[in-house]
């Protein structure tokens, strides 16, 4: 089916995810929002979360999307009411990657790293103790601010990542849920400080439960044409594209600054 299938985030760590999606589904056509005028999210109440989502999920409504993946790990924490507003599928970040730390890990011992927001919601404490599994969290807000200004590969960025996870460090956890989409991108920083832990990121494994759900409900793209990705964001493009040019090697039609 030719329509578009809508990604969004809070800013530019939900195109973490879009690459991922891009791989397991090349063929379809992805419109992607980072709402990076009201980044971040983690640090804003459940009420004016929510009023955020909404907007964002009505502006894709309004491209025809067959779908709606929330690559944002606090936004997914806080989207149950969209279900009032549309029926066509939406995937979240969270039970795709609670489950994937499931598979991995070998002593039942996650920790994840999440804003504040998406440790508070309790949406992956939930998840995970109802698999009998022993759960520490973390808020990092620091990281999505590393993020956003492009420091990924910085010797600061480490400093900050290894000072940020203090506290956890001589515990016995075995896997690390990277409970916010921006954090992926600072996956080297993190396995340097928990060097024999299985690192999860939300990526893949909801790109294959888009795959699933699309399959199910009949709404896989058929053509053999690769995909059409555009990238819109609500607040500076020029910034959102060279932040993002040196790891999202995807072709794209371009970024685009729009209101929301």
């Amino acid at each position: 089916m030719k329509r578009p299938i809508g990604v969004f985030d809070s800013g530019i760590g939900g195109i973490t995810v879009l690459d991922s999606l891009i791989d397991v589904l090349p063929n379809e056509d992805f419109i992607y929002v980072g709402d990076t005028l009201n980044c971040p999210y983690g640090v804003k109440t459940p009420a004016e979360i929510e009023q955020l989502v909404t907007n964002v999920t009505k502006y894709l409504l309004s491209q025809n999307v067959k779908a709606i993946v929330i690559a944002c790990n606090t936004a997914t924490a806080n989207s149950k009411h969209l279900k009032s507003i549309t029926n066509i599928p939406i995937i979240g970040v969270i039970e795709p990657t609670a489950r994937k730390a499931l598979e991995v890990t070998k002593n039942n011992k996650i920790t994840v790293l999440a804003t504040q927001a998406t440790v508070n919601s309790k949406a992956y404490y939930n998840l995970l103790t109802q698999n009998n599994a022993e759960v520490h969290q973390l808020g990092c807000p620091e990281f999505v601010e590393l993020v956003e200004s492009g420091e990924i590969t910085s010797e600061k960025s480490y400093a900050v990542v290894d000072q940020v996870l203090e506290s956890l460090k001589g515990k016995d956890f075995d896997t690390v849920i990277l409970g916010c989409t921006h954090f992926k991108l600072l996956t080297n920083q993190v396995k340097n400080v928990f060097k024999s832990c299985e690192v999860v990121n939300s990526g893949m494994p909801t790109a294959l439960e888009l795959y699933s759900i699309l399959q199910k409900e009949n709404l896989l793209e058929t053509s053999n044409t690769p995909g059409k990705v555009i990238i819109n964001t609500t607040k500076d493009a020029n910034k959102m594209k060279q932040i993002i040019s040196s790891w999202f090697k995807k072709e794209y039609d371009g970024v685009y600054e729009i209101v929301i």
